[in-house]
């Protein structure tokens, strides 16, 4: 039950922030960048995310959150044109940035796995 509270809060975000970057990205470059560079902190916030709340199993979690916006991501921007090189840098752009994604919720989760295991001490007071 957690698991997919936590894959339906990450879909929610990662959208949410995509929504967000697009609006800020049209507000402040006046149009003159044809690439969105801000779409890479995308899965890397919602990867963290996803670690954080499900340490055990973050990488599951962080690939079914992720999966929606990565397909969404690929299609939208390829709407509307028909050539194979667009589709095959998109699809390369997105896979990145999806495994980006899933490398920082396993990093997260490591981490959180092994602070709880250790009883939630900090590592300052681990050399008091």
């Amino acid at each position: 039950m957690k698991l997919f509270l936590v894959v339906s809060l990450g879909i929610a975000a990662s959208f949410g922030l995509t929504v967000l970057a697009e609006f800020l990205w049209l507000k402040s470059a006046n149009g003159i960048w044809h690439v969105h560079p801000e779409f890479f902190c995308i899965p890397v916030i919602v990867g963290a995310g996803v670690g954080l709340a499900v340490s055990r199993k973050a990488v599951l979690a962080a690939a079914l959150s992720l999966a929606p916006w990565s397909v969404t991501m690929i299609v939208g921007a390829n709407a509307g044109h028909s050539t194979i090189s667009r589709w095959v840098i998109t699809i390369a752009l997105v896979s990145a940035y999806f495994a980006l994604g899933i490398g920082a919720a396993a990093l997260v989760g490591r981490v959180m796995t092994r602070f709880v295991a250790k009883g939630g001490q900090s590592p300052s007071r681990e050399h008091a």
